[in-house]
């Protein structure tokens, strides 16, 4: 005679199995949601350190004070960044500034414009610079940019510009606010040509704009800006202008060549004090109906 399960085991066996089941589904459920969270969290927190990295890449080759955050609505409502106050300057969210040369300062095993410049000899026309290798610099700013170009026979170019440093104590400011990004005033920037392989020429063409030359100056082929623009669902996209000339009247709106740096933005801020530089900048990252995942970077710059 065989034996067999009564009904009640088999009732009793597939109760066992069903809370298994339950137990493994939810078990199995647990993980998926764990994984797509760390993921998202991993994608918008590389995201945002690539995105951060670029902004500090480009604002370490600042010239020093030149940057200032500006009203997108408002070009005329701006402010150094020296004097920007986050609590009661909250329209003002493009940083704008102009970036020295350092691919061809740093291209050759000394640099290729020394930064000196002769200034006892220089004159409305031109100044020396003694140890520079300028074709050198022409060659690289022409194959970075889009029609910039230190060679004087080619006069439908943009040119460079120079800025030089101040002396202790002397004259006015040198700033963003004379370096072409506000109100076209340029009265601290001179736009430059290559004489020789030492020498530089002003593309001041009637020569008549006064020059501040002091011993050291930088040279600059490019203004970069960041720009937020709000989305749809309330957060930014930021972009970067670049490759325009405020010292030849162009500006990032109009004349720049711009790229998508990172999007999903929820907080972009930045502000300097002394010598420093501070970025803050969070992200989000969507994994589902109303459920986004953030993450936030903060880098200093010291200048």
């Amino acid at each position: 005679m065989k034996k067999a399960f009564s009904l009640i085991e088999v009732i009793f066996v597939l109760i066992i199995l069903g809370i298994v089941a339950s137990i493994s589904s939810q078990i199995i459920v647990q993980v998926y949601e764990s994984y797509i969270t760390q993921q998202a969290i991993y994608k918008v927190s590389i995201k945002t350190e690539l995105a951060i990295n670029q902004m500090v890449s480009r604002l370490s080759y600042s010239i020093v004070d030149s940057a200032i955050a500006k009203d997108a609505t408002n070009s005329l409502n701006y402010k150094l960044l020296t004097d920007l106050d986050l609590t009661t300057d909250k329209d003002l969210t493009i940083l704008e500034w102009i970036g020295y040369d350092n691919d061809s300062f740093s291209a050759g095993s000394t640099p290729y414009w020394s930064g000196v410049a002769n200034y006892e000899d220089a004159n409305e026309s031109m100044f020396d610079t003694p140890g520079s290798q300028l074709g050198k610099v022409d060659t690289i700013i022409k194959n970075l940019s889009k029609s910039i170009s230190l060679d004087e026979s080619n006069t439908s170019a943009q040119r460079p510009a120079v800025i030089f440093q101040p002396r202790t104590g002397a004259g006015d400011a040198i700033n963003g606010e004379c370096m072409g990004l506000v109100n076209n005033d340029t009265s601290c920037i001179y736009a430059v040509s290559e004489k020789n392989a030492t020498g530089f020429l002003f593309e001041d063409e009637n020569k008549s704009k006064i020059k501040i030359i002091t011993e050291r100056y930088q040279l600059a082929w490019s203004a970069y800006a960041l720009v937020p623009t709000i989305k749809p669902n309330g957060l930014y996209n930021i972009n970067l202008h670049y490759n325009y000339q405020p010292w030849e009247g162009e500006t990032y709106d109009k004349n720049a060549t711009s790229s998508l740096l990172i999007s999903n933005v929820s907080v972009f801020k930045f502000t300097q004090s002394g010598g420093i530089i501070q970025l803050k900048l969070c992200a989000s990252e969507n994994i589902g109906t109303n459920y986004n995942i953030s993450t936030c970077k903060e880098k200093a710059i010291i200048q």
